[in-house]
């Protein structure tokens, strides 16, 4: 973990999720990170992955001989997960969740064309082994300790999750190789997903932004008027949709390629939340077992 007078968004998120992956898996993590304040240091070079969380850093502007330690990490087998390294142009200052769109944010990809100029952040696909470490598929309602069937994900938000939101368990992430192997791993915020307080609860709660349609969408989102602006994004069929934002630059409505209009709606609630956390813990432990692993 590497820090720099800064403010952690997440403080329970990293030990937490460190914790999850001492009791599920045969790995042994110290659930009390090691924290860095500059990349030379030589204790670097003795752990495996270095976890930054792009959100809590001033900036990510290093001098030449920290770049210089950087690139030896990775090119001496290190592995450098960047959360929250990635974010969606639509979303302006609003770092939430989408579907589509997701790109390097400017600062990290400033700061890798200056360590490894001669490569580029290229997308994971959903049938990298990284999704599949561990963990395989989207949590199941009947595994989240929930106790109720009130308290399960709502079967229309479940269907979205599983069909958009995060198909095939996947999310979106960017790497770099370095010598044939996955040095380097960039990804919108999960640490949101990983605390629990001291008494096991998850932490912070966690809302689904979901699209919804509804009849008449087509003629109404056609003459609505809207204060932000629009945003052509490519999805994962190649395909384009443009989506409107309010003032803020959050989405508000989108219209897809087969020319049908849709709204988007946040929801929450006990058990959205807890499917949330479960997702985001599962994909973190497949992250850092895969960095353990290769």
């Amino acid at each position: 973990m590497r820090q720099e007078n800064s403010t952690r968004r997440y403080p329970d998120a990293l030990p937490s999720l460190l914790k999850m992956l001492n009791e599920q898996s045969n790995a042994r993590f110290d659930t009390d990170p090691l924290f860095i304040n500059t990349l030379t240091d030589e204790r670097l070079l003795e752990n495996p992955i270095l976890y930054i969380n792009c959100d809590e850093q001033p900036n990510l502007e290093f001098p030449q001989e920290e770049r210089d330690a950087l690139r030896r990490y990775m090119e001496q087998g290190g592995f450098i997960y960047l959360d929250a390294g990635i974010k969606a142009s639509f979303l302006g200052q609003d770092l939430g969740h989408s579907y589509a769109a997701w790109e390097e944010r400017p600062e990290v990809k400033e700061l890798f064309s200056k360590i490894l100029p001669e490569k580029t952040f290229i997308p994971l696909g959903r049938d990298h082994d990284l999704f599949r470490t561990f963990f395989t598929g989207l949590p199941k309602n009947k595994d989240l300790e929930i106790q109720t069937e009130q308290k399960r994900l709502p079967e229309t938000v479940l269907s979205f999750v599983e069909r958009e939101k995060w198909p095939q368990a996947t999310y979106s992430f960017v790497g770099i190789k370095v010598k044939g192997r996955l040095a380097c791993v960039a990804s919108p915020i999960c640490a949101m997903g990983w605390g629990r307080d001291e008494f096991g609860a998850w932490i912070p709660p966690i809302s689904f932004r979901v699209r919804e349609s509804a009849e008449n969408f087509d003629q109404n989102l056609k003459l609505a008027s809207f204060s932000g602006g629009t945003y052509e994004v490519t999805r994962e069929d190649g395909l384009k949709d443009i989506i409107y934002s309010e003032n803020g630059q959050r989405p508000l409505w989108v219209q897809e390629p087969n020319g049908k209009w849709r709204i988007f709606k946040y929801y929450s609630g006990e058990e959205i939340s807890n499917y949330a956390h479960a997702f985001y813990s599962r994909l973190g432990m497949n992250v850092f077992l895969y960095a353990l692993l290769n």
